[in-house]
């Protein structure tokens, strides 16, 4: 037998994998210099070579490549790339598929299995009702687009993190990966705020919406003084308020999580550019969503009712003096009072509109309640319905602005009863694995908390929005699933670190969780 037939022996298969990865790379390196000096922009040479630095890290240390795909789609960084640098909107929509990588590391390398839980099969469920929701739908091809979407930025992302994030250490990265893309975001932000530099988007991170707001000033001709709201590289302003409130119980539960000093310093620190990031939006849902987060964690015992009121008061003195227009923004809310005693005088114009657009929403599901209009189709009903409740009149395609309003309409109470059941079978979930630890594991019980309260935030944010950039949501609940997945397998206390040394390390809020 020829000695060139033979593999040679004692190089484990992680190593033959290391090296091809890195020739992979070369050879990349290497097609890429051959047209570089082509190329006009030095901007998209230099994206090029960070790129391949990045290609290869993920190719020779896998499980690098999760903690790089969470941070790149937390801070949107794809979606900048190609609408500031003209990057392939193909190639940057499949960057999740990255997570490819690890997860052949995982069953061809390590030998492991894939990973299928339950709330996956519910999923799985979900897309086989929104397909009959489309077929029953007046035209099944409209629904296409929402179909597409949740098959891959919902049910593919899902599967994808869920049998990629599977040790602790792991997960416990992935969650840094959100905070810190929360910190990138909130930190810029913070710093177009303090220097008044809106005209600069910060290479597409900081983007300012053209629509202003009210103040409840008027200046000295006697004209409203308006100011414009940050979005952050989503684009979106009140979206990037629940993307950045989402991060808030994440990083205030790593204070509490991390036993090392410097990275509950950390934790602490990151909560200042997150919460700036979704005040400076001045989403009153994101507002909303904080309070909601407070009084939630005073519900679970974990801060008493004398300290959430000491917050709420310090945090009303803190708005009121750094950004008083927020407070403004925030008392508008009780325009909707006065919507619902049928007194329209003074009612803002954003206010009508989505009265109008959820009412409208309402009326589409009561006439179809079964199965709704089809999945993304109710933006199609609604001008008609909304229009006859004569509140405001509306023009082209408008959507449901609640994601539970909209549910309803596009699929029905069957489609609904479905989707919501994925997300309360997760928090449930997550409430029994912090039952479950609390007593000899309070770093997972508090892990465990980070993402229900996470989680929660979303849902009460949801109240005031429509599901789009629905890969946050699905992302947030995979991350999730993948903790449940962890926590259930983890052992009742890490070697060699008995339960008395581990209360020694706790700080108070962790003795008083563990002492309940």
């Amino acid at each position: 037998m020829s000695v060139l037939s033979k593999r040679p022996r004692g190089i484990p298969k992680t190593q033959l994998f290391r090296v091809t990865a890195i020739a992979m790379v070369l050879w990349s390196a290497v097609v890429f210099g051959s047209f570089a000096n082509r190329l006009d922009n030095i901007a998209l040479v230099l994206g090029g070579m960070i790129l391949l630095g990045m290609l290869a890290l993920m190719l020779a240390r896998p499980e690098t490549t999760t903690v790089i795909v969470l941070f790149v789609l937390y801070a949107n960084l794809t979606v900048v790339a190609v609408r500031s640098y003209n990057v392939p909107e193909l190639l940057a929509a499949s960057f999740f598929m990255l997570l490819g990588l690890p997860l052949l590391n995982y069953l061809m390398i390590r030998r492991q299995g894939i990973i299928i839980n339950r709330i996956f099969f519910l999923m799985l469920v979900y897309l086989g009702v929104i397909l009959v929701s489309a077929v029953a739908s007046r035209n099944a091809g409209d629904s296409t687009a929402r179909i597409l979407v949740y098959l891959i930025e919902g049910l593919v992302l899902y599967f994808l993190i869920i049998n990629t994030v599977r040790t602790p250490d792991l997960l416990r990265k992935g969650v840094w990966a959100l905070i810190l893309a929360g910190c990138l975001m909130g930190g810029i932000s913070l710093y177009q705020e303090l220097t008044g530099d809106y005209d600069n988007d910060f290479g597409g991170l900081a983007k300012v919406k053209a629509s202003e707001i009210d103040t409840g000033e008027v200046d000295y001709l006697g004209n409203d003084v308006t100011r414009r709201r940050l979005a952050g590289p989503i684009g979106s302003k009140n979206r990037y308020g629940q993307v950045m409130v989402v991060l808030l119980p994440l990083a205030l539960f790593r204070i509490w999580a991390e036993r090392s000093r410097r990275l509950r310093i950390l934790a602490a620190a990151a909560c200042v550019p997150i919460i700036s990031g979704a005040l400076l939006t001045f989403s009153r849902g994101a507002g909303l969503s904080i309070v909601v987060t407070l009084l939630v964690m005073v519900i679970l015992r974990i801060i008493k009712l004398r300290h959430f009121l000491v917050i709420a008061v310090a945090a009303s003195l803190v708005v009121l003096v750094a950004i008083p227009d927020y407070a403004y923004r925030i008392s508008t809310v009780t325009d909707v009072a006065g919507l619902a005693s049928g007194d329209r005088t003074g009612i803002g114009v954003s206010v009508l509109g989505r009265a109008t657009e959820n009412l409208g929403g309402l009326n589409i599901f009561i006439d179809h309640p079964i199965l709704g209009v089809g999945p993304g189709q109710t933006n199609l009903y609604m001008t008609a319905y909304g229009n006859q409740l004569g509140l405001k009149m509306l023009e082209g395609t408008r959507r449901a602005h609640s994601m539970y309003l909209e549910e309803l309409a596009d699929t029905g109470i069957v489609g609904f009863a479905v989707f919501l059941s994925i997300v309360l079978f997760t928090l449930y979930q997550l409430a029994k694995a912090r039952r479950r630890w609390t007593p000899s594991r309070p770093d997972i019980a508090f892990t465990a908390t980070g993402f229900l309260l996470a989680i929660i935030a979303y849902l009460v944010s949801a109240i005031f929005l429509h599901l789009s950039y629905i890969r946050y949501y699905w992302l947030l609940l995979a991350l999730a699933g993948a903790a449940i997945q962890i926590f259930h397998t983890a052992p009742p206390m890490e070697s060699g670190l008995r339960e008395n040394d581990a209360r020694d390390e706790l700080s108070i809020p962790d003795r008083a969780m563990v002492s309940r």
